[in-house]
């Protein structure tokens, strides 16, 4: 689709007054015809126009003069990407990229197994040698025995560690810093939460995701009490939660697990003992916003290696990290965070020029990550500061460097060290990938199972990870019994007889 630009027309649409420090963008001559393709973005928290409009048209300056491209951007925050995209499709919609996601409906495969994705695997040979080469090995996560490629995750430190994460400040003014830094157990966690709630108004921990996930978190097994005994699992590629492995290639339900269920006991003790953040269940904030919120102390989360000046930065407090467990790097790890361009696509041949964009193009990552240059961050000693005047609470826009493309390209943020991404791609090479790494199951067999299941836990898990349920063992038995008769058993068999088929290849 092709959308003729007059100058005439930006000039009126530009708002320059609000941002007098800006340059204005070259405008585009009169008779030049673009590509237009329309792109679906997932920001943290809801944004205003007045916000992305100036940084959208940044990034066209760029896609303009380098591919002919003009790009229109929808930013969705969490609560509604899940559900706006997915009906962008399935009304056919104009929209030629999106990002894939680890919020369940706008996963990889939730979108795959639908059949909402284009084979893009010719376009990126032809226009996307960027993607392919920036990848390199880790693009096998997202393909096909038969060489389909339906996306492509982004070029990001996939290796991750469960963290505790706690406000520093709180922990010097109660006297506890040294014997947060020091636990091992989850009952030092529980003692350390006890006296934070007894002596403070902060609640002790609070979700890290809008599934009211608390101190279960999945892709982890945590139900031992002792932090090191607990180990991160490959959920195969699935991005419903539903499975998970072993390293002896068993494939079981998540919530079927012993682990799981330990974990569930503990969150419901836990929150019985007012512990956990009351509204984890429906809080539609999360994680380290929370803490920026001033309603809750601690959270736990998977981070980066350098998500811990990422955090620091966007709520604003010192952070105290207190490891868990690492990750283990398979397949999903390709489909946490990635991009497709979808069937109601009208020109996907522009839409993979952007995205080889991403993979390439250092001023649109840091447009992406930390906003328009001047009004949003600047540029010290080689790492991207908040301009004079500018904090965490006042900023226009803010997001990560793991969402956008190619990470390893995005300027630092402050207190990361200039020299950071040298240190992640150091970090990168030497991670341990699953055994499991390139699998990709064919769900589409069990495709009603899968959403049938999918519903229930969406009916159940919130209150349970949360520690809200209250009859905790009742409701588990609930959940997983209405599992069974939906078919769980069979999804596991479905995973299990593909994964034993392409072990035995491996050999």
């Amino acid at each position: 689709m092709k959308k003729k630009l007059l100058s005439a027309l930006l000039a009126t649409a530009l708002v320059v007054t609000s941002f007098a420090s800006f340059s204005l963008p070259v405008l585009a001559d009169e008779d030049e015809d673009y590509d237009e393709i329309k792109v679906s973005w997932l920001v943290t928290m809801p944004l205003d126009p007045s916000v992305t409009d100036p940084l959208v048209e940044k990034i066209n300056e760029i896609t303009e003069k380098e591919i002919g491209v003009h790009v229109d951007m929808d930013f969705y925050d969490p609560g509604a990407y899940a559900t706006q995209v997915p009906m962008e499709i399935q009304a056919n919609s104009k929209l030629d990229l999106l990002m894939y996601t680890p919020i369940p409906g706008s996963g990889y495969l939730s979108f795959k197994n639908q059949g909402q994705l284009l084979d893009i695997s010719d376009l990126l040979e032809e226009y996307g040698e960027g993607v392919t080469e920036a990848l390199g090995d880790l693009i096998n996560g997202t393909t096909d025995p038969d060489g389909s490629i339906y996306g492509v995750a982004s070029n990001r430190v996939l290796g991750s560690t469960l963290y505790i994460i706690m406000r520093t400040d709180v922990l010097e003014e109660l006297g506890l810093l040294e014997k947060a830094q020091n636990m091992t157990t989850w009952t030092e966690y529980e003692e350390i939460l006890k006296e934070v709630v007894d002596k403070t108004d902060y609640a002790g921990v609070g979700n890290c995701d809008v599934n009211g996930s608390t101190l279960a978190v999945s892709p982890y097994f945590t139900g031992d009490d002792v932090f090191a005994n607990g180990t991160g699992f490959d959920s195969l590629g699935d991005t419903n939660s539903l499975i998970a492995s072993d390293k002896e290639g068993h494939v079981l339900s998540y919530y079927g697990s012993d682990d799981y269920r330990k974990e569930v006991e503990r969150a419901q003790k836990f929150y019985d003992e007012g512990l956990i953040y009351k509204d984890a269940a429906v809080s539609q904030e999360y994680n380290v916003n929370l803490i920026k919120a001033g309603t809750v102390f601690s959270t736990i989360s998977s981070a980066e290696l350098g998500g811990e000046e990422l955090s620091e930065a966007i709520c604003g407090f010192d952070l105290t990290y207190v490891k868990i467990t690492d990750s283990v790097c398979g397949s999903d790890t390709t489909h946490k965070f990635g991009f497709a361009v979808p069937v109601s696509a009208t020109d996907p041949e522009a839409a993979v020029k952007f995205l080889n964009l991403l993979f390439t193009n250092a001023d649109i990552e840091n447009l992406l990550a930390w906003g328009v240059e001047g009004r949003d961050w600047v540029e010290k000693d080689g790492e991207a500061v908040y301009p004079e005047g500018v904090t965490s609470d006042s900023v226009a826009y803010h997001m990560g460097d793991y969402l956008n493309g190619n990470q390893f390209i995005t300027i630092p943020w402050d207190g990361s060290g200039a020299d950071l991404r040298d240190v992640q791609q150091e970090f990168q090479n030497g991670l341990v990938f699953s055994p499991y790494m390139g699998f990709n199951a064919d769900t589409s067999e069990v495709s009603t199972e899968i959403t049938s299941c999918f519903g229930i836990i969406e009916q159940y898990r919130k209150q349970l990870s949360s520690g809200s349920s209250g009859d905790w063992e009742a409701t588990l038995d609930e959940m997983n019994g209405k599992l069974e008769a939906a078919g769980i058993g069979k999804i596991v068999e479905c995973y299990q007889t593909q994964l034993d088929a392409w072990l035995a290849e491996q050999q």
